[in-house]
């Protein structure tokens, strides 16, 4: 059945002279006259035109298997399906949200233990034992994390002190963490193979510092993410605008606990040089120091 055929049909049931229906759809007698004759109604028009004569279209739709539902029935399943699936997809959200921030939480409660466990090594019997522990608890969980988040790093993990270390020393790094646990860590390993340590406690210090030196006074930068006043990434933006280019070129390299890929991609794109991961292992950052000499 044709357009005009159903419409003339519909007005005549309902007692609604044509020039009516144009007044209300808003179009002149004579326009909607033509359209009905040629057939030429937009969807749109189509749609107004029924919605005026409070018309509701139904039809069957037939699925492979052979089953057929009408469009309303279809229609409000795929509304209740839409709002399970809203349902489901925040419930996630927030489940995914309190997993990773009770992660984060985790891999910083077991980054400091460490990190005590390391500056206390020299001093207490037994406490190698107690690191190991540490050491295998911690690569477990890191392990299961990434897994689980399909957050698996490609970073190797040497076990040895990379070749050629005599080259790190006299040479100078900015360290920038606001966590003053993590600098003393920091600070003790590099300072162990004769690096030249200078702190900045956030990512403001930590471009004053690097335009307050010469030009080629850091070799490196070691740059938290997460910092108070100014982060890593706003820090590093600023380094790399830094009108003198040797300034602005410094190697910088980002530690932070939170490890994922988009992580790392943000962090190329602040223009940040490597990243690694916290806790970082000793010989893989050493590793990565020699790389950019």
């Amino acid at each position: 059945m044709k357009t005009a055929e159903t419409i003339n049909i519909v007005c005549s049931e309902l007692g609604i002279p044509k020039a009516e229906l144009a007044k209300r759809m808003g179009m002149i007698p004579s326009s909607l006259y033509r359209k009905l004759a040629r057939e030429s109604m937009t969807f749109e028009e189509l749609q107004k035109c029924l919605d005026v004569l409070g018309v509701t279209v139904e039809f069957q739709l037939k699925y492979p298997d052979g089953r057929t539902r009408s469009s309303q029935a279809n229609h409000e399943m795929l509304l209740e399906k839409m709002d399970l699936l809203e349902k489901e997809l925040e419930a996630a959200r927030t489940a995914v949200h309190f997993h990773k921030k009770s992660l984060k939480d985790l891999r910083t409660d077991l980054n400091s233990a460490m990190g005590y466990a390391s500056l206390g090594g020299r001093h207490a019997s037994g406490i190698r034992q107690y690191w190991d522990k540490i050491q295998l608890v911690l690569t477990n969980m890191e392990s299961t994390i990434a897994y689980a988040l399909d957050e698996r790093s490609n970073d190797e993990t040497p076990e040895e002190e990379p070749e050629n270390m005599e080259m790190l020393k006299g040479k100078h790094v900015l360290l920038a963490d606001d966590n003053e646990l993590n600098r003393e860590i920091m600070k003790e390993i590099l300072t162990e193979h004769g690096l030249v340590v200078s702190e900045a406690t956030d990512g403001r210090n930590a471009l004053e510092a690097v335009k307050a030196r010469d030009p080629g006074y850091f070799h490196f930068v070691l740059m938290d993410i997460e910092m108070p006043v100014m982060d890593g990434y706003e820090s590093t933006m600023n380094i790399r605008r830094l009108p003198n280019r040797i300034r602005a070129n410094i190697p910088i390299i980002a530690l932070t606990a939170n490890a994922s890929p988009a992580d790392r991609e943000k962090a190329a794109a602040a223009g940040m040089d490597d990243f690694l991961a916290k806790p970082v292992n000793p010989a893989l950052l050493l590793g990565r120091l020699i790389r950019f000499l």
